[in-house]
Formats: structure tokens, C-alpha cells, sequence
């Protein structure tokens, strides 16, 4: 597939000028900009640049034939019904289209000191996805959402559409509940053509049917990965000294004894984890749990790979 050119026009004049953007806001857009980048140039050193899983030989969709196209994939069923003659074009033949969902929660913005926010690794992740995608000459769109979908930017494959990209997610605040199922649901049960959905969130949802609304859209026969980012501190609870800690999704506030309680919460997060991973196992997710304390290159690498393997 021909690369395609990711330009980062409108440029700085352009951006402060007509688009109305402060210099603020255009240096948040600059800083993405490069992380995304080294990231993603990081992630492809060694390895083939594609989003897809492997190679694909399943059947896509139907064009005309035209002169120089492979007859041994002409379709002779198409051909009797519409005494026209069509080509079959299969999955690693066809144009795919990347959609990446982004959580913005209030439990996004949660950090250990000297570590980014997910919500900042989250960020980077999808902006990095993005441009790969367009470098193949793809289709990228985002959804970001918090209590459901808050903000829909459409698929398109346009050499600027990064830069509009960009500036949607430097835009994102954390604010409110995590809603990732109502928000798969929505973006599911609009007419999407099938696409490689990537979905990147901490998952701390307590919807009960949210694996359903994971299974709905690989339903769709959507191709689903999910970037489970976690902060190394919501997993080893490393906590001393007794302390009020406060929900960054609603008011609730608890005093408690982290010594108390360290082994029933390392227990219940494994539990946690484990049974996220089996299930998205079970219904042909491709899970990543990633960690905020690994560069982000490390994790779009580990994720690249283990497509590559598929």
C-alpha cells in the first residue's frame, strides 16, 4: 500500500491566526506532535508498519474488473447474477480503516509523581496510532468518551487530518464516570464500515455488561484490540500511612489503613485483571495491558508485535 503523507499543516501562523488556537494550546499541540512521532518511529524499528493482524487472505469486498486485475479472482457467482464481471479483494488488499476510542474519565487523570497521567499516555497512544495509520495512506477517526461519547472526529485519510486530530485530543479534560459500554454501544450501532477499533481506557467501568458491549461490537466483525492502561500504583496499592482517598469520578471519600487493606486490594485487582484478560480472550479481543511506567514507544511496540504474530 502506498505511504501517505501526514502533513502538519495548518503550520504555527495558520494555527494562531485563523484556527484561533493560543500559543498555550499550540505548544500542548506541538509537544503531542513529537511524543506521537518518536513513538510511533520507535515502535516500527525492526518490525513491518502495518496495523493489520499478519496477513489476511479473507474476503473483503467485490470491484469491477479491470485490465491487469488477477482472473483467477473473478467471482463467477457475481459474474451469473449480474452478468458483470467482479474481483474478489481481501483483507490485505483493501483500504482499512482505524478508529481509535479514548477514555477521558475522571479516573484517567490519576498519576503516580514522576509518571504521566493515563489519560496523557492515552493521548499519546491514539495520536501515534493515528499517524501510522495515515503514513499507510488509511483512514483514522476518534471518539473520545467519558459517560458515553462526548466527542466524534469521522475517518478520513487526508494529509492534514492529523493536525485535527491532535488538536481534539489536546482539548480532552477527565471529567465524570467512565461509560465505555454505552459508548461502544453507540459507536457500534451507527453504519461503520469494518474497521480495526482500538479502545483505550483503565477499563474502571462497573457496568456488569460491559464485556457484552466488547462482544457486541466484535460482533460486527469489527477488529478489536483494547489498550488497558494502568498506573503501576493501582496494582501494588504501595500505600503506608493511613490517608483519605477521595474517587476522581464523584464526591465519595474513604479514611482508611493501607496496611489493612493491601492484601484484599492486591487480591481483588488480580482477580480483576485476570478475569478482564480471560474474557477478552474468550470473544477475540486483543487485550494489551500497558503500564504507564513504560515509554510509550515500548507499549505501541508491544502492541505492533503481537499483530504482526496473529
Amino acid at each position: 500500500m502506498p505511504e501517505g503523507v501526514v502533513s502538519d499543516a495548518p503550520l504555527r501562523n495558520d494555527l494562531l491566526t485563523t484556527a484561533g488556537i493560543d500559543a498555550a494550546v499550540l505548544a500542548e499541540i506541538e509537544s503531542l506532535m513529537l511524543a506521537a512521532r518518536q513513538a510511533a518511529t520507535g515502535a516500527l524499528v525492526g518490525m513491518h508498519r502495518s496495523l493489520r493482524r499478519g496477513s489476511s487472505s479473507e474476503f473483503s469486498e467485490h470491484k469491477l474488473y479491470t485490465p491487469g486485475d488477477d482472473i483467477l479472482h473473478i467471482d463467477w457467482h457475481a459474474y451469473a447474477k449480474t452478468d458483470r464481471y467482479h474481483v474478489k479483494q481481501f483483507e490485505d488488499e483493501t483500504n482499512l480503516v482505524l478508529e481509535v476510542l479514548v477514555d477521558h474519565s475522571g479516573s484517567m487523570e490519576f498519576a503516580t509523581s514522576g509518571l504521566p497521567t493515563k489519560l496523557t499516555t492515552a493521548r499519546i497512544l491514539a495520536a501515534a496510532l493515528t499517524y501510522l495509520a495515515l503514513r499507510q495512506g488509511d483512514a483514522a477517526g476518534r471518539v473520545s468518551y467519558a459517560d458515553g461519547v462526548t466527542d466524534e472526529l469521522p475517518a478520513r485519510a487526508t494529509g492534514t487530518h492529523w493536525m485535527e486530530v491532535l488538536m481534539r485530543l489536546v482539548r480532552l479534560t477527565p471529567q465524570g464516570r467512565t461509560g465505555i459500554g454505552r459508548a461502544i454501544d453507540r459507536f457500534a450501532q451507527q453504519d461503520r464500515r469494518r474497521a480495526i477499533t482500538v479502545v483505550i481506557s483503565d477499563l474502571f467501568d462497573p457496568d456488569p455488561d460491559l464485556m457484552q458491549a466488547f462482544r457486541r461490537l466484535s460482533a460486527r466483525r469489527h477488529d478489536v484490540a483494547v489498550l488497558h492502561i494502568m498506573d503501576p500504583e493501582e496494582i501494588d496499592f504501595p500505600y503506608e500511612n493511613p490517608s483519605i482517598f477521595a474517587s476522581m469520578e464523584d464526591e465519595r471519600k474513604l479514611f482508611i489503613h493501607p496496611r489493612t487493606l493491601r492484601h484484599a486490594f492486591v487480591t481483588e485487582m488480580q482477580r480483576f485483571l485476570s478475569d478482564t484478560a480471560r474474557v477478552m480472550a474468550e470473544i477475540g479481543v486483543d487485550y494489551h495491558l500497558l503500564s504507564t511506567r513504560d515509554p510509550p514507544a515500548h507499549m505501541l511496540g508491544t502492541f505492533l508485535r503481537s499483530r504482526e504474530r496473529r
